[in-house]
């Protein structure tokens, strides 16, 4: 087995991400978007050890799951999906059908994460967060 490198890149664990996030959402109370939150973590990541690495998804996916973190979604039109967007999992469908008795989806959201979309608009397209 080959040894690792030094300047291998480290995930770090969610209850250090958890702490982080805390900190700079009470620091900023809102941050408009996926890749400027990143950017604060990242960089309060370094702080703590230099080879830390983190995507805005994963970041994404552990405020669903932080208590009091509050994440706002804006949509865009394209395809509905089977599953959220979001956070990957199921989502609830409103459907309607038209005069000619055709069946069509009305509305999509997950209980999860809070995502909400209607009118064809199906795609995230930019995500805000907040501390409650």
């Amino acid at each position: 087995m080959p040894a690792k490198s030094k300047n291998a890149t480290i995930r770090p664990k969610d209850d250090v991400v958890i702490f982080i996030l805390k900190k700079i959402l009470k620091k900023h109370c809102e941050i408009e978007s996926q890749k400027r939150l990143r950017d604060f973590v990242v960089e309060d990541l370094k702080r703590v050890e230099p080879r830390y690495s983190i995507s805005g998804e994963r970041i994404r996916r552990i405020c669903v799951k932080t208590p009091g973190i509050y994440m706002k979604i804006h949509t865009r039109k394209g395809k509905a999906r089977e599953k959220c967007p979001s956070c990957g999992h199921s989502l609830q469908k409103s459907f309607t059908k038209n005069l000619k008795g055709k069946k069509f989806l009305v509305k999509a959201s997950c209980h999860k994460c809070g995502y909400k979309s209607s009118a064809g608009k199906w795609i995230p397209s930019k995500y805000e967060f907040r501390i409650r």
